[in-house]
């Protein structure tokens, strides 16, 4: 006689256990031991986390021991989605925004600054993956010069690129601490941002654990990050292996640069990377340059309050620096930043350093600049601004070839402190509108009060701005297209 299994396999004990089968297997694939993952398996778009909003301060239960999982940032939870439905356009269907800044008028030195919610601090418009793609060339050929981070042995050096840094900085150890922690809040806070902002750009797809810091989806140039910074920072290099993150063990490190026995490089200059930790922080910001166009540069006073406790310039990347080097501006303070700008010590030291000072975390303020080159490029280190004593020889429409030669720049600068650290956060994003072919052939610039305007904004520009910004080259050609211009539309 036949067995009856009917009890054993019915649906009442079969589907329970099909369940718990299923749930093993997804807990072993998703949080299981990293370590045991090899470094061939790669991360599917089918382990996507939770979502973000149940699991922000949720904890999970794993027998005796509570695993604590990630959460976004205090001030970013609340960014409103940029989404399809709601702005209209996607990334690369979104036009460069025509902001202003130019008024009819005497030029008048400000800050300038106005309050903006927190989901406009990062824009991404059409110029996104080839703004990424051309900082990153800049990068690959001037990384000494754009990349920068605090490390252990520039503390109590009293050189630094041959020359004395910024007269008297003093780094201590407590410094270097502080820049590792406030790289590592910062790039939480973006990554916060992003994802709370653009969700159908940037996904969580594996929450930090014990063993991981988790990994972060970049679908617009199909690339993963992590998402933890603090926890990648104090992972060790072994720890790594079976992820593949965008910013680990990449070759845009210079070599000379990742071995600690190389204090000095070739020209006596105190090498930038000399500890795997450190080499671990110019990943997290070389990370970032992969997820955004702007330049991203952070900036703190020193532990011993030098400079009236200014703020100095301490990490960052800096790829489209407008004429100058961005290394000369690392760890001085803001005056000395500042001090190729005409009347920038009378009409702005004081304002700027109390605003520095007093304003609260979380909150975002924008200023917009503009100028006029007479090339296109976007990282420019002898070019675009003169010296006071220089003799600036006017270029005519011939020379460049009818204004086609001719641009018009603008930065979008925008400032938000961190929580913690109370660090500044300055952010540029760049505009370069060739003057012929886009500023004037666009429909917002090419109207005849907008021009007239910036006719006014430059005729009014004082000799000592306008040989600072290089008017004295640019602004006869330019004045010269732009009455045309006016003069077509009477």
């Amino acid at each position: 006689m036949g067995i009856d299994l009917s009890l054993i396999l019915g649906k009442q004990v079969t589907f329970p256990l099909f369940c718990y089968v299923s749930y093993q297997l997804y807990k072993d694939l998703v949080c299981g031991d990293a370590k045991q993952i090899n470094s061939s398996v790669n991360i599917s778009d089918d382990v996507f986390a939770d979502d973000i909003d149940k699991k922000s301060t949720a904890l999970k239960d794993n027998g005796d021991k509570q695993e604590e999982r990630w959460e976004p940032v205090s001030f970013m939870k609340d960014i409103q989605p940029s989404t399809a439905e709601r702005d209209y356009k996607l990334w690369f269907d979104t036009p460069p925004f025509p902001y202003q800044p130019f008024k009819p008028g005497e030029y008048r030195l400000t800050m300038g600054v106005r309050p903006m919610p927190n989901e406009y601090w990062l824009v991404f418009e059409s110029t996104l993956k080839d703004r990424i793609e051309k900082k990153w060339d800049v990068i690959k050929n001037n990384y000494k010069d754009v990349i920068y981070h605090l490390d252990p042995a520039m503390i109590n050096c009293t050189t630094y690129d041959n020359a004395a840094i910024t007269d008297t900085t003093l780094v201590t150890i407590k410094d270097v601490e502080k820049a590792d922690l406030t790289v590592c809040e910062w790039y939480n806070t973006l990554v916060s941002f992003l994802i709370a902002r653009f969700p159908q750009y940037f996904t969580v797809v594996l929450h930090p654990n014990d063993e991981t810091p988790g990994v972060l989806y970049n679908s617009i140039m199909d690339e993963y990050h992590p998402v933890d910074a603090f926890h990648y920072l104090k992972l060790q290099s072994t720890d790594l292996q079976f992820l593949k993150y965008r910013c680990c063990n990449i070759d845009i490190i210079p070599e000379e640069l990742k071995d600690p026995s190389n204090l000095f490089d070739e020209v006596g200059r105190i090498a930038i990377v000399t500890t795997e930790k450190t080499k671990r922080a110019h990943e997290l910001i070389l990370a970032v340059q992969r997820m955004v166009e702007e330049d991203l540069v952070l900036l703190s006073p020193n532990a011993n309050g030098q400079y009236n406790n200014e703020y100095i310039m301490i990490s960052g990347c800096f790829a489209f620096a407008a004429g100058f080097n961005p290394r000369q501006r690392f760890l001085k303070p803001m005056t000395q930043i500042h001090g190729p700008v005409p009347e920038y010590k009378q009409k702005l030291q004081t304002q700027m350093n109390k605003f520095f000072q007093t304003h609260k975390p979380g909150k975002l303020v924008m200023r917009i600049n503009f100028s006029f080159q007479t090339h296109s490029k976007l990282f420019v280190t002898d070019d675009n601004k003169g010296t006071e004593e220089e003799e600036i020889r006017p270029k005519t429409l011939e020379e460049m070839h009818g204004g086609h030669d001719l641009h018009y720049r603008s930065e979008r600068q925008c400032l938000i402190k961190l929580e913690n650290s109370k660090s500044m956060c300055f952010s540029i994003k760049t505009y370069l509108w060739n003057l012929q072919d886009e500023f004037l052939a666009n429909d917002y610039y090419s109207q005849e009060g907008v021009i007239q305007d910036l006719c006014d904004a430059v005729k009014g520009m004082q000799d000592s701005i306008g040989q600072y910004k290089r008017k004295p080259e640019w602004g006869p050609a330019l004045l010269e297209m732009l009455e045309s211009a006016l003069h077509r539309k009477l």
